[in-house]
């Protein structure tokens, strides 16, 4: 019984301490960041992909060490080791993603491109090379989109948002900010603020 009400505490702990932990990230959220050597280096606020690569990783650890400890029924003892390692497979490559974007993920941006630089890959995108610019209202999120139509996003709690926002301003196709009033208005507010 005892194991029970302190397993549900812990629980009841973390469901509580999450979004605080979030919250907390988010108020440190710098709205511009400086340029060195002509370059503005977007990220998330420092933390806030390892709080997610924690929370990405407990659930799988708990169910690997449940699968692992567990006295099986003498027919089901591979099985319920398989399940173990399996989950802790999953939870290590799931969180393991995440940390790596706490550590190397972020957006390039100088006059000419944009690179957005993830867990495993870069991407480049010239400013000339943007087809479209969608913003989403609900989440503050913009999209540009290149030619080949694949998308690069930014987020509204990303350090430095407005950075974006003013060089996105100067340096996207006049006609690609024409076709999307809606982000035009929303790139404006952000650079002014």
């Amino acid at each position: 019984m005892t194991r029970v009400i302190v397993g549900l505490s812990l629980v009841v702990v973390i469901m509580i301490a999450i979004p605080i932990l979030l919250a907390w990230s988010q108020s440190r959220r710098r709205l511009r960041v400086e340029r060195r050597d002509g370059v503005a280096l977007l990220r998330m606020p420092f933390g806030h992909w390892a709080l997610l690569s924690i929370i990405a990783f407990a659930p799988f650890a708990a169910i690997s060490v449940a699968a692992l400890l567990v006295e099986w029924q003498p027919t089901a003892v591979a099985g319920g080791r398989f399940m173990g390692v399996f989950m802790g497979l999953v939870g290590f490559a799931a969180g393991g993603y995440l940390l790596a974007l706490e550590f190397r993920g972020g957006l390039r941006l100088d006059d000419t491109a944009i690179e957005k630089v993830g867990a495993l890959r870069r991407r480049a995108l010239a400013w000339s090379d943007v087809q479209k610019i969608t913003f989403n209202g609900v989440n503050n999120w913009f999209f540009l989109t290149g030619p080949d139509g694949k998308t690069i996003y930014f987020g509204e709690g990303l350090d430095g948002i407005a950075t974006f926002a003013e060089l996105a301003l100067k340096r996207l196709p006049p006609k690609v900010l024409e076709a999307s009033p809606q982000a035009l208005e929303a790139l404006q507010e952000l650079a002014g603020s």
